[in-house]
């Protein structure tokens, strides 16, 4: 089996239909696709149901009870047959017409990761949305493919630009951090500091739907992402604590100091309001010292005086970056 595709659904049955019709275009002596139930609550079973009958490359995986996205992608990746691995979210569209050949080339030389461009999409309008566009380049190790993204400021870190090779992950233990927002950071970030080789192509592997339900739309509405912000931020730092001094650990520390200083900034940037804005206002303050120490210890100067100024004074941090967007 070349390539495993993961496909977790819950509540999407608006949309897993137009994620699922173009994997059936894939050859089932190449392919399988491992439909992860996680116990919606809608009718996207059935959907999948359907889809399973008459594509013999797909079948479902049904959970005992839900789980959430990291767990329900492990059991996806736990029941995986493939060389290569591909997380595909239940409400994108892939191009299908690039799976095979990003696998090809990762056979030919030998890539632990290969990283594809994605294509933002509106939901309700269908117009394309804008996108970073990281140049291509050849295999590389990880560490200098993400210290060179990092640079770019053209680094992403969902797991779903990416396939990667099983038995890499599996040499690793990499596996999706359960119970956690932002849980894609602890999983491609490392992924792509450990491989041996990788490389950027100018493939567009998904189109990515932009919605008003989703995860990321959803943390206007509750401060809950702020304690993932700081459990990822833990647990990147420790990473970095055991790499070499390469050029991905310098990028890596200015990225963590990065992501610690966007519990600040997201604050105004979501337009949070009301008690959802009072608890993460009470959760910035209340961490502001280990925050900041994470933008103290980057090499970024930019970052180095923001965690200075949130480790002074949060509510001036939050006036002048609510000033600087506007909001």
């Amino acid at each position: 089996m070349l390539l495993s595709i993961i496909v977790p659904f819950y509540g999407v049955e608006r949309y897993i239909a137009a994620c699922l019709e173009p994997l059936c275009a894939l050859p089932p002596d190449c392919v399988e696709v491992l439909l992860i139930d996680d116990c919606g609550p809608d009718g996207s079973r059935a959907i999948a149901d359907a889809f399973c009958a008459r594509c013999p490359s797909m079948r479902v995986i049904e959970r005992t009870q839900n789980g959430g996205l990291s767990a329900a992608r492990n059991t996806g990746l736990d029941a995986a047959r493939g060389e290569y691995v591909f997380f595909l979210d239940s409400d994108d569209v892939p191009e299908v017409e690039n799976l095979l050949p990003l696998c090809e080339r990762m056979a030919r030389e030998e890539l632990d990761v290969v990283k594809a461009r994605f294509a933002p999409f509106d939901d309700d309008t269908g117009a394309p949305l804008p996108a970073p566009v990281p140049p291509p380049c050849d295999a590389m190790a990880g560490d200098a493919l993400f210290a060179q993204q990092c640079r770019a400021e053209v680094y992403e870190p969902m797991v779903w630009q990416c396939i990667y090779r099983r038995a890499f992950l599996e040499a690793h233990g990499l596996r999706m951090a359960e119970g956690l927002l932002f849980e894609d950071e602890l999983f491609q970030t490392p992924a792509l500091l450990l491989a041996g080789r990788a490389a950027m192509s100018d493939r567009t592997l998904v189109r990515y739907r932009q919605r008003e339900g989703s995860i990321m739309r959803s943390f206007s509405r509750s401060a809950a992402w702020c304690a993932s912000y700081l459990e990822v931020c833990r647990r990147l730092n420790a990473l970095a604590d055991g790499l070499s001094d390469t050029p991905g650990r310098a990028m890596l520390r200015r990225r963590v100091g990065q992501i610690a200083l966007s519990v600040g900034k997201n604050i105004p940037a979501y337009g949070l309001t009301g008690d959802v804005r009072r608890e993460a206002v009470a959760f910035l303050r209340a961490h502001r010292r280990e925050l900041s120490g994470f933008a103290l210890r980057s090499e970024d100067a930019s970052v180095r005086r923001q965690g200075i100024l949130l480790r002074a004074s949060p509510a001036l941090f939050l006036r002048l970056y609510a000033r600087l967007t506007g909001r």
